[in-house]
């Protein structure tokens, strides 16, 4: 019975301690308590107190590292780093091959100017890891400092012969070169760096990025250097700096002639690499051409037409109308006729087409469109969009008879603005009120400002407004504006002061600020009684207090407006941007 128990307590006892944490050893448990203290003592200024718990450390534990650091931290608070000396040589008699407590070393001896212990302290190095590129590499780091460029360079260079390998510490004598102003051998040195697989590419394009001149001239040149290599891997490391620098000839030379040898999975993978970073760098054309190789191989017209989309989009940024059509036209053939994807597709590819399209070959697509989709909701858009375009290229007929038939908010508009261009005023303000409840708000504002107005002048100056809101409705407000300001003279004098005030609108709503600025200042200044200039005094302080020294001059405009028109609609809007103005703000 006895021994039954004795083993059931075993057993217990063995289960107990299963689940417990590792004990640490005593010797570690101690210097993390003697790390801790040297700490708390540092951090409260007793660096004192904190040098003698350290020293007891490594009189007890020689080899930590730890502690060797922080006492070389310590001391160097102290103004005493050359004590750390000793210390320091005996770790190194417990592990000479410490490379952070020798490049320690190094550093102080440099620091004290012990020039020739640096020396030999490097060749004591040199002996312990004959084959090794870590000693040179250090050691040549502190020689920069203590001798030279030169000298650091001889390092390198001795290092490279003691390990044998061509492209040995070629990083860093290329820095070395680069900092001394040789470019063409810092150039050779890096594109040595870059290995066969290419691994060092991004570290080169940093490089290259950060060379205080022309650093697109030496990306070139070390682009050229890679090309001409036979290691695919290089030219591939090549056509990546070429894409890191922006080098766009470059990176498509490079990118098809590495895409031409790679085969299968490391071609898809190598193509992908270079549209992601030809999108990031803003090089849409060899994205593009990315996107298009990959397209050829895709496994289904699913795959495929992601791609194109890709390609699409890319081309109309670039300006590239006719390579964006080609893409849409592949997209709207991946989709079965009659879907609603082909018909968005097939829409989408109508508008884009607006501009390298022949006017019938225009009409004759947005013709096949409404057959085939006559209820289609893009009808009134894609229709609007189509007389758009007819009538930016001189051809109001082509743009009435697309127009004729349809129905809908955007054919509306654009028939509406059709009419005022042939001077049918009354007809055309029919058709932009009829437009107006079915407009996106964006568009609604402007129509609602050019009919009602419309509605308020007199006959000469409702046919001066609609010449020039059919102008600026086709994009050309700077225009639309000098023909409103070139009429003013000849029509009443009740017009004048609104078609001012549209003109300037028409002039802002075109980027051309100071052409509206222009405008509302002549409001402000001859129609100083006219509800108009209350507006156009605070959109005109508005812009001169974003002119360099026009702050002042916002201030005394906005100070005018509130004594002139006190009672105006925009009084709350003006006193805020006068306080805010006087604040400094």
């Amino acid at each position: 019975m006895r021994v039954r128990l004795t083993w059931v307590a075993v057993a217990l006892a063995l289960l107990s301690s299963a689940g417990a944490p590792p004990r640490l050893p005593a010797q570690t448990v101690q210097e993390s308590r003697l790390l801790r203290e040297a700490a708390a003592l540092e951090s409260r200024g007793d660096f004192d107190g904190a040098e003698d718990v350290l020293r007891r450390l490594l009189a007890a534990r020689p080899g930590s590292s730890g502690g060797l650091f922080a006492l070389e931290r310590v001391l160097r608070a102290k103004g005493e780093t050359v004590a750390i000396l000793a210390a320091a040589e005996t770790f190194l008699g417990h592990d000479p091959t410490s490379t952070g407590v020798r490049y320690l070393k190094l550093r102080v001896l440099a620091e004290v100017d012990s020039l020739d212990a640096l020396r030999r302290e490097a060749e004591a190095w040199f002996r312990i890891e004959p084959d090794s590129e870590t000693p040179y590499r250090e050691t040549a780091r502190v020689f920069e400092r203590a001798f030279g460029s030169e000298a650091a360079l001889g390092v390198l260079q001795r290092g490279r012969r003691a390990v044998a390998e061509d492209d040995a510490l070629a990083l860093e004598m290329g820095d070395l070169l680069a900092q001394a102003g040789r470019r063409d051998e810092a150039l050779e040195e890096w594109a040595r760096a870059i290995g066969s697989g290419g691994a060092q590419a991004a570290t080169i394009s940093r490089r290259l990025a950060g060379l205080p001149s022309e650093p697109r001239e030496s990306a070139r040149a070390l682009v050229s250097i890679l090309g001409r290599d036979q290691d695919v891997g290089r030219r591939r490391a090549g056509a990546q700096i070429a894409l890191d620098m922006g080098l766009e000839q470059e990176a498509l030379a490079l990118a098809q002639d590495v895409a031409a040898e790679l085969p299968g999975r490391a071609r898809a993978s190598f193509l992908a690499d270079v549209a992601r970073r030809a999108r990031s760098t803003d090089l849409g054309g060899l994205a593009s051409w990315a996107y298009g190789e990959l397209g050829q191989e895709a496994a289904s017209p699913a795959e495929r037409r992601q791609f194109d989309q890709r390609i699409a989009e890319l081309s109309l940024a670039e300006g590239d109308t006719a390579a964006a059509v080609e893409a849409q036209r592949r997209i709207v053939e991946s989709f079965t006729p009659g879907s609603a994807d082909h018909r968005r597709a097939t829409a989408r590819l109508i508008r884009m087409s607006g501009i390298e399209t022949s006017p019938e070959g225009l009409e004759e697509a947005l013709g096949r469109f409404r057959e085939a989709y006559p209820e289609a909701p893009e009808v009134d858009e894609l229709t609007a969009s189509v007389a758009g375009a007819l009538l930016a290229r001189g051809d109001p007929e082509g743009a009435s008879r697309v127009l004729e038939g349809v129905t809908g908010p955007r054919s509306s508009m654009q028939r509406g603005y059709l009419l005022l261009g042939e001077g049918a005023v009354a007809d055309g303000r029919r058709a932009l009120l009829m437009a107006v409840p079915g407009l996106t708000p964006s568009d609604a504002t402007g129509v609602i400002q050019l009919v009602g107005l419309l509605g308020r002048l007199s006959d000469r100056g409702a046919v001066a407004l609609a010449e020039a809101g059919v102008l600026s409705q086709r994009g050309q407000g700077g225009a639309a504006a000098a023909a409103i300001e070139a009429a003013l003279e000849s029509l009443p004098a009740e017009d004048q002061a609104p078609l001012l005030a549209e003109a300037a609108r028409m002039a802002e709503g075109s980027a051309s600020e100071v052409q509206a600025a222009e405008l509302r200042a002549r409001l402000v200044r001859d129609y100083p009684d006219a509800p108009e200039m209350a507006e156009a005094a605070l959109l005109l302080a508005r812009y001169r207090s974003r002119t360099p020294g026009g702050r002042q001059d916002a201030i005394r405009l906005l100070e005018e407006l509130l004594v002139a028109a006190p009672n105006a609609a925009v009084v709350p809007d003006a006193r805020r941007e006068l306080e805010r103005l006087r604040g400094g703000t």
